[in-house]
C-alpha cells in the first residue's frame, strides 16, 4: 500500500439528515437566560494547563454541534498560529524587508510604514505557503476519484448523493503537515461553498468528510509554549513527497512560474521595493507583489499576475472540452447542495449553463482569446466580454439550451455565469478562492482571538459551553430568517468556526435545518455588515428573551444596543425591559474588561470596502446614526450614574496594527470596518475590498446579477454575517428615515 492508501480508514457514519431536534427546541433553548461569564483579572499557571489535557476529540454525529473540547482545541491552534504571524512579521530582514527601508523617512511616515513592512513579511510568508498547501494537497492528500465529469451531474450519476461518498482519512503522527500548511486548510475550510465545490470537482471528498484532524493537530501543540511540533516522521513524509522543506523559511528564495509557453521562470517572491511610502510595496515586481513581471529567458515572453489567471481559466476551459470537466462555479445549486439534473443531457439546467453555451459555440471565442500567442493582449475583462456578448446572441442560446423557443436566460443561468467568473478575477490559483486573500482575512480574527486570551482562562470550559449555546441561538436566527443575513460576535464566530471545521457535519446540520447550505463567504461589504449585526442583535435580544447578543461596552455596542431597545419599547416590550436588566448587570459586571480588544464584539474579519460612489454615501449616513445613536448612550449612561462609554483611546482616533499604533486623527473608524491591518494596496489581489459596480473589472456582465456574486458571494440561498449571499442584511434605511426616527425618540424621551 502506498503513502496515500495508509491513509484511508473505514467509511464513516451516514452523513443523512437527522431531524431528531426540532426548530421549536432550538427556540426553547434559546430562551433560557445565561449570565455573562469572562475570565477573571489573574489566575495560578497549574490552571492555565488543566483545561487543556485529555481533551476527547472523538467525531460527534452528524447531528450535533461542536464540543467544548473542539473549541478549545480550534483555540489552542489559533494561539499557535497568532504566535507563528508574531514570529514571521517582527523577524527584521525577513525577505528583505528591514525596517532599515525607513531610516530616511520623516518621524510620521516612518510609525505609519513600519507596520507595513511587518504586514509584507507575513504576506509573502503566506504566499508561500499557498504555494507548498498547493503540493500537498495535489501530492499527499488522498483522492476519492478522478476529477468530476459532466456526466456525474446527471440524473443518472446520482451526484446528489456524493456527500455520502468518501472515507475517513486515517491522521496518524507521521502524517501530519507544517504548520503553514495546516494554517492555508484551515483559512479554506472556512469557505464552505468554496471547499465542497474544489473537494467535489477534484476528487478530494474524503478530506471533505474527514474535516481537520484535532486528535492529530492537539498533540502537536505543546500546552505551555503553544508551539507546534511534529515527529520526524511527519518531517520526512512532507519532504519526501512535496519537494519542499519542513520549515516555509528553508524554501528557496526565489519563485518558479511557468510562461505561456511552459518554460520555467525563477523570480523572488519580492524585491522589497518600497516605493512611496504612501502606498508601499505596490511597485514591486516580485511573484507576492502586486506589480509582479517576469521574462522568460528562453522566449523573452513577460509573464504577470493577470496572465496567470488566463492561463487558469485556459486550463479549465481545456479541461471541459477534452474531458468534460465542469467549469468552477458551475456545479453547485444556488442553495450550494449538489442538486442532480433532471434530465440526462443536462439541458435548462441552470447552473450548468456556462458550460453550455461554451461548447455551444463560445469555444472559438475563449480558444482564441487565451492563446499563447494572443494571451499577452488579452485580459480577464476579455473573457467577461465574450460573455457577455454571447448571451446577447438569441441563437446561441437557444442552441446551448437545446430550444427553438424563448433566448432569455434564467436567473439562475445568470447567476451561474458569475459565478464562474467570480473564481477568475482575483485568483489564478487551482481552487474557488484566492487562499492568501482568505488566510490574510482570517489573520484578524486570529489576533482578536489572542488579545480575548481564553485558553489562557481557568472559567475555559464553562466560556466554551456558554459560546456553543449562544452558536445554536444563532443558527436559529439563520434557519428562521433565509433573507437575512445574520452576523456573529467574536464568541459565536469562534463555535460557527468550529463547526465548519467538520464540513461534512456542518453541512448535514446546516441542510437538515434549512434545507440550505449556508456558506460562510469571508467578504462582506462593511456598511452592510453593521447593518447586519444591528438586526442580528435585536432578533436575538427578541428570540431570548431580553439576553445581550454583544457582551462588550465599547462605543460601538453600546451605539448598536441604542439603536433597536427604543424607549418605547421598553414600556411595551418585556424583552426590551429585560434587555435592560441584562444591560445593568453588563456593566456591573467587574470580570467585564473596559478594553474593546478583550470583549467579543462583532466579529468583523469579513468585512471590506467597496469602490463606489454610493457605497461612500451609505458610510457617512452611517457614521451620522452611529453617532446619533453613540449619544444617546452617553445620555443614558450619565442618568445610571456611570460614565459614558468611551471610544477616543478605542477606535475613533487609534488602532493597533501589527503591533504599532496607528494614529488617524479626525478619521472615523469603527470595530464594523475592513481591518486597517491590510494594506490592501501591495497585494495582487485586494483581500480587503471587493466591486461592486456592474460592468467594471473585478465584476461581471451586464444584466446577469449583482456584484455580490461576482466577488465570489452566493447569490441566494442562505449566508452568515461572513460572506455575501442571503439578502440585504435588513435595516439599512435612508437618512430621512433616520431622521424621522431620532426625532421621534428625542420627544419621547424628553416626555418620559
Amino acid at each position: 500500500m502506498g503513502f496515500k492508501d495508509n491513509l484511508l480508514g473505514t467509511s464513516p457514519p451516514g452523513y443523512g439528515l437527522d431531524t431528531s431536534q426540532s426548530l421549536s427546541t432550538d427556540i426553547d433553548a434559546s430562551r433560557t437566560p445565561t449570565k455573562p461569564e469572562s475570565p477573571p483579572p489573574s489566575y495560578n499557571p497549574e490552571d492555565i494547563i488543566t483545561p487543556l489535557t485529555n481533551l476527547n476529540l472523538g467525531q460527534p454525529s452528524a447531528k450535533q454541534l461542536p464540543s467544548i473540547d473542539q473549541c478549545i482545541a480550534h483555540l489552542r491552534l489559533l494561539t499557535a498560529l497568532a504566535n507563528l504571524r508574531e514570529d514571521i512579521s517582527t523577524s527584521d530582514s525577513l525577505f528583505g524587508l528591514s525596517d532599515s527601508l525607513t531610516e530616511r523617512l520623516s518621524d510620521q511616515s516612518r510609525q505609519e510604514v513600519l507596520p507595513k513592512i511587518r504586514e509584507k513579511r507575513w504576506q509573502v510568508y503566506v504566499f508561500r505557503a499557498v504555494e507548498r498547501f498547493r503540493v500537498w494537497w495535489e501530492k499527499c492528500l488522498p483522492s476519492s476519484g478522478p476529477m468530476l465529469q459532466q456526466k456525474d451531474l446527471s440524473s443518472y450519476g446520482h451526484f446528489d448523493l456524493i456527500t455520502e461518498k468518501g472515507r475517513v482519512i486515517n491522521w496518524g503522527p507521521d502524517r501530519a503537515p507544517p504548520l503553514d500548511v495546516l494554517m492555508v486548510l484551515h483559512s479554506f475550510m472556512l469557505n464552505p461553498r468554496a471547499f465542497f465545490e474544489d473537494c467535489i470537482r477534484q476528487g478530494k471528498m474524503d478530506v471533505w468528510v474527514t474535516g481537520l484532524p484535532w486528535a492529530l493537530i492537539n498533540t502537536c501543540i505543546d500546552n505551555s509554549s503553544f508551539d507546534y511540533v511534529a515527529t520526524d516522521e511527519a518531517r520526512s513524509n512532507f519532504e519526501q513527497m512535496t519537494g519542499f522543506a519542513w520549515d516555509n523559511l528553508d524554501d528557496p528564495s526565489t519563485a518558479k512560474v511557468s510562461c505561456p509557453r511552459g518554460h520555467p521562470i525563477h523570480c523572488p517572491w519580492t524585491d522589497a521595493f518600497l516605493n512611496d511610502p504612501k502606498r508601499p510595496f505596490e511597485q514591486g515586481r516580485g511573484y507576492a507583489d502586486r506589480s509582479f513581471a517576469a521574462t522568460c529567458a528562453q522566449c523573452n515572453f513577460t509573464t504577470n499576475h493577470e496572465i496567470l489567471k488566463l492561463q487558469k481559466f485556459r486550463r479549465d476551459l481545456q479541461a471541459l472540452l477534452k474531458d468534460d470537466v465542469p467549469m468552477p462555479g458551475t456545479i453547485l445549486s444556488q442553495e450550494g447542495r449538489p442538486d442532480k439534473a433532471l434530465k440526462p443531457d443536462l439541458r435548462r439546467h441552470e447552473m450548468f449553463f456556462p458550460n453550455r453555451i461554451i461548447i455551444a459555440g463560445l469555444k472559438t471565442l475563449l480558444i482564441e482569446a487565451t492563446d499563447n500567442i494572443q494571451v499577452g493582449k488579452s485580459t480577464v475583462m476579455d473573457i467577461r466580454d465574450a460573455f457577455d456578448s454571447a448571451i446577447r446572441d438569441a441563437s446561441l442560446v437557444r442552441k446551448a439550451n437545446g430550444t427553438t423557443l424563448s433566448s432569455t436566460l434564467l436567473p439562475k443561468e445568470k447567476i451561474a455565469i458569475r459565478r464562474m467568473m467570480s473564481r477568475y478575477w482575483e485568483n489564478w490559483s487551482p481552487f474557488a478562492l484566492d487562499l492568501v486573500g482568505a488566510v490574510m482575512r482570517q489573520g484578524t480574527f486570529v489576533e482578536k482571538m489572542a488579545n480575548i486570551d481564553w485558553i489562557h482562562s481557568p472559567a475555559l470550559h464553562s466560556t466554551m459551553a456558554r459560546l456553543i449555546k449562544k452558536y445554536q441561538t444563532f443558527f436559529l436566527i439563520m434557519a428562521t430568517n433565509p433573507n437575512h443575513v445574520a452576523v456573529p460576535t467574536l464568541d459565536v464566530d469562534l463555535a460557527w468556526h468550529t463547526h465548519q471545521l467538520s464540513p461534512a457535519r456542518y453541512y448535514s446540520y446546516s441542510v437538515a435545518r434549512t434545507n440550505i447550505f449556508i456558506d460562510h463567504d469571508d467578504k462582506i461589504e462593511e456598511n452592510k455588515l453593521s447593518d447586519a449585526f444591528k438586526w442580528t442583535s435585536r432578533i436575538y435580544q427578541k428570540l431570548t428573551g431580553g439576553e445581550v447578543y454583544s457582551e462588550c461596552t465599547c462605543w460601538y455596542c453600546e451605539a448598536i444596543r441604542e439603536s433597536h431597545t427604543s424607549t418605547i419599547g421598553r414600556l411595551f416590550s418585556s424583552s426590551d425591559r429585560n434587555a435592560k436588566t441584562s444591560l445593568s448587570q453588563l456593566h456591573d459586571n467587574p470580570e467585564v474588561s473596559r478594553d474593546p480588544n478583550k470583549n467579543p464584539h462583532i466579529s468583523a474579519h469579513n468585512a471590506v470596502k467597496t469602490d463606489s460612489a454610493a457605497t461612500r454615501m451609505a458610510a457617512a449616513v452611517k457614521a451620522a446614526q452611529l453617532e446619533a445613536s453613540y449619544q444617546k448612550a452617553c445620555r443614558r449612561a450619565k442618568k445610571r450614574g456611570q460614565d459614558p462609554p468611551r471610544r477616543d483611546d478605542d477606535y475613533m482616533f487609534s488602532y493597533y496594527a501589527w503591533g504599532y499604533p496607528l494614529y488617524y486623527p479626525g478619521l472615523f473608524y469603527a470595530p464594523y470596518m475592513a481591518p486597517m491591518a491590510i494594506t490592501g494596496g501591495m497585494y495582487p489581489c485586494n483581500p480587503s475590498c471587493m466591486s461592486a459596480t456592474q460592468g467594471a473589472a473585478g465584476n461581471c456582465c451586464q444584466g446577469t446579477c449583482g456584484g455580490g456574486v461576482a466577488a465570489g458571494g452566493s447569490c441566494g440561498g442562505a449566508s452568515g454575517g461572513c460572506g455575501g449571499g442571503g439578502g440585504c442584511g435588513g435595516g439599512g434605511g435612508g437618512l430621512l428615515t433616520y431622521l424621522v426616527d431620532a426625532a421621534v425618540e428625542a420627544a419621547v424621551e424628553a416626555v418620559g
